[in-house]
């Protein structure tokens, strides 16, 4: 006996299996530049044991250590972020909201990147008094820092953290003075694996799963990621839009759509 396949329902599951291709080529495609730097490195240790003083042997040798060390550092970060990420995609975390106090979430940010960044005036913008939201606090956290350290790499001189109302939402927003996102590539920007400048130094090099994990935290609680222009400091203002309150009979976030149907 053949049962009947839904339309909708096949073509999600095509959706996801495309999905999940992107994401292994994506996978396959990023973990080849630090192995090819921890095999260069392999190879220039083999030829210092061949030669030289030993002086300049343990010189070069510890620096090809640190160079391997970051490396495999960069590789165990690329393979916690693709974790993440697939664990927010694929029905996401278990979501219980709290009652979360806005100023206390940015205010400890600042005080923790600051002293991280000497080089940078990060500041948060005059708040609202007492503004609770109904959040889950450890993903509503991680979705701001994502958003802090981008604006940490990109940033001149001047990082800027505030929030305002839009009716029943509160917009949390963090501003910098760098290059910014151009208009046309405001919606791409929170795509999995998006790296507009095509870094991989490791100043501003990441892997393009960050702002993706920080678009699905935001619909888990609702909202939305939305990316912009800071008119105060001229570069991008990337920004999380949540309700304030949930709803009663919704405690635990709103039901999973398939992945490739949601949009920014």
């Amino acid at each position: 006996m053949v049962l009947p396949v839904n339309p909708m329902n096949l073509g999600r599951m095509e959706k996801r299996m495309a999905l999940q291709q992107e994401l292994m080529a994506a996978i396959s495609h990023e973990i080849r530049t630090p192995v090819a730097r921890l095999s260069f490195a392999l190879q220039l240790l083999q030829d210092i044991l061949e030669g030289d003083s030993v002086s300049e042997q343990q010189q070069r040798m510890k620096s090809s250590c640190k160079g391997m060390a970051q490396d495999l550092e960069e590789i165990n970060d690329l393979v916690a972020e693709i974790m993440t990420y697939i664990h927010l995609e694929d029905g996401g975390p278990r979501i219980i909201f709290q009652k979360v106090d806005v100023n206390h979430i940015l205010t400890n940010m600042c005080g923790q990147y600051a002293p991280l960044n000497p080089q940078l005036s990060i500041k948060v913008d005059s708040l609202l008094d007492g503004l609770i939201i109904d959040a889950e606090p450890v993903q509503l956290r991680r979705a701001c820092q994502n958003l802090l350290g981008n604006a940490c790499k990109y940033a001149q001189a001047n990082v800027s953290l505030g929030y305002h109302m839009e009716g029943d939402f509160c917009v949390l927003s963090i501003e910098d003075d760098g290059p910014g996102i151009p208009e046309s590539d405001y919606g791409q920007v929170f795509a999995p694996f998006t790296r507009l400048d095509e870094s991989r130094n490791r100043k501003t090099g990441g892997f393009g799963l960050g702002l993706s994990i920080v678009r699905r935290i935001a619909y888990w609680h609702g909202g939305r990621a939305i990316a912009g222009r800071s008119e105060s400091l001229g570069g991008a203002n990337m920004m999380i839009r949540v309700p304030v309150h949930q709803p009663k009979d919704n405690p635990q976030g709103p039901a999973m759509p398939d992945p490739a149907d949601l949009s920014v």
